[in-house]
């Protein structure tokens, strides 16, 4: 497909007018500096050359100092334009997903502080997913997409060709980071604490236990100024509440509530069993402002579209139940899920709002062409695909037909939601 039918075929606008010019014009230039859309322009595969010396191969090669920040230099580089040469430190990233460097690791990426104490273009950090977890590869790219047509506080996305030490490791998602950076572009208030969710800890009495990083909740950002969960202490008070209404009225002192059961529908709507209103209360961010008042971010969601990764069956869909107190995940069965998505779920009042934004997200699929933006983007990461894959066409082939699964999955799922209204007699 040349640029031009590209173009015509994203007719949402999702992309900033400076993005779609930059598709349109000429490849012929001279090597320019690189600009922060080109970071996460979905329609563009970035080059990232990374050069490490042999400490930091050695230590990102050593299971005791996987998540050690190690040293090195990273160049960007698209149609001309290049980053430079950039220092960073560098570590690998996961838990289930976390290879060594010899094998397909995901990265989080610090750039070294400049005179304003921000680094690269502004940006603090990058995280380059190895798509080790979705076989379409296009799964992030569709769900935070999703996210933020919704008004959710949530992450852009862009791609990069990642070349360790002369080396071509293949496709990688580069994941805006919920860093201070993310919070401050979003947020016109101060932020106190950006906390990430611990896997199967919930926002229960007790939780607010740990310092910085330690804990049910580790504090990733606001530790220095504010040394104590205090705030966090006063959420899980509130959610703690077992009188349906005060618990209710609660939640509006301490989260916005009305984006925190929009998100609990993207997720469910995206079929996020690895989120916190599935059965693993996992990958999330919890941003407090000053006043102790927390906003949801979601992350993590590379296991979505209905991906049945336990399987080697092509084509089959994993089920996560849009309304219900426990959910299967593909390794285990009949797990409880977050527990503020189960007293939603189980108040009248947060069901009726929950299904009303169910309702929301299945209609802005349609209006911002999901399932087009998705095959869009199959075709902008083909040629990396199959160079990649070249030797191994059975995974280049999983990853077509996942992609097919994948968006047709919108539909399945908008069907699924209509059904669910109708039973709930909500129009």
């Amino acid at each position: 497909m040349d640029k031009m039918a590209l173009f015509r075929r994203l007719t949402v606008g999702f992309l900033a007018p400076v993005v779609l010019l930059g598709l349109l014009s000429s490849p012929a230039r001279a090597a320019t500096a690189l600009k922060l859309t080109d970071i996460y322009n979905p329609l563009k595969v970035l080059k990232a050359e990374l050069s490490l010396p042999a400490e930091s191969v050695a230590s990102l090669n050593n299971s005791a100092t996987f998540k050690v920040y190690v040293p090195g230099t990273l160049i960007l580089s698209v149609d001309g334009r290049t980053s430079g040469a950039q220092e960073i430190t560098i570590r690998l990233k996961g838990s289930t997903s976390m290879f060594s460097l010899d094998e397909t690791p995901s990265f989080k990426i610090k750039f070294k502080k400049g005179p304003t104490g921000l680094g690269y273009l502004g940006l603090r950090r990058l995280t380059l997913n190895g798509l080790v977890q979705d076989n379409s590869k296009i799964h992030e790219f569709g769900a935070y997409n999703l996210f933020n047509a919704m008004g959710i506080p949530a992450s852009k996305t862009g791609w990069v060709r990642l070349y360790i030490n002369g080396v071509d490791r293949g496709l990688y998602v580069n994941v805006e980071q919920p860093d201070q950076v993310f919070m401050s572009k979003r947020f016109k208030d101060v932020t106190q604490h950006i906390y990430e969710g611990v896997a199967f800890k919930d926002l229960k009495l007790g939780n607010d236990n740990g310092g910085a990083d330690s804990g049910s909740f580790l504090a990733d950002y606001g530790w220095k100024v504010t040394p104590n969960k205090n705030d966090l202490t006063k959420l899980i008070n509130y959610a703690s509440d077992w009188e349906d209404k005060t618990w209710y009225q609660g939640l509006l002192t301490v989260t916005d509530r009305a984006l925190l059961i929009r998100a609990f529908a993207v997720e469910n709507f995206l079929g996020h069993w690895d989120s916190y209103s599935g059965p693993d209360i996992n990958n999330y961010f919890l941003r407090s402002n000053t006043k102790n008042k927390f906003t949801y971010i979601p992350w993590g969601t590379d296991q979505t579209f209905g991906e049945n990764r336990k399987t080697e069956v092509l084509g089959d869909t994993f089920h996560l139940p849009l309304l219900s107190e426990r959910a299967d995940q593909p390794w285990a069965k009949n797990l409880y899920r977050g527990k503020l998505y189960v007293q939603c779920i189980n108040y009248k009042p947060c069901r009726t709002q929950y299904l009303l934004e169910l309702k929301a997200v299945s209609a802005m699929a349609t209006k911002i062409k999901l399932g087009a933006q998705m095959r869009a983007v199959s075709a902008v990461i083909e040629p990396v695909l199959a160079a990649q894959y070249a030797n191994d066409k059975d995974t280049l082939t999983l990853a077509h037909k996942e992609q097919t699964r994948s968006i047709a999955y919108i539909a399945r799922r908008q069907a699924e939601v209509k059904a669910l209204l109708a039973q709930y007699k909500i129009k």
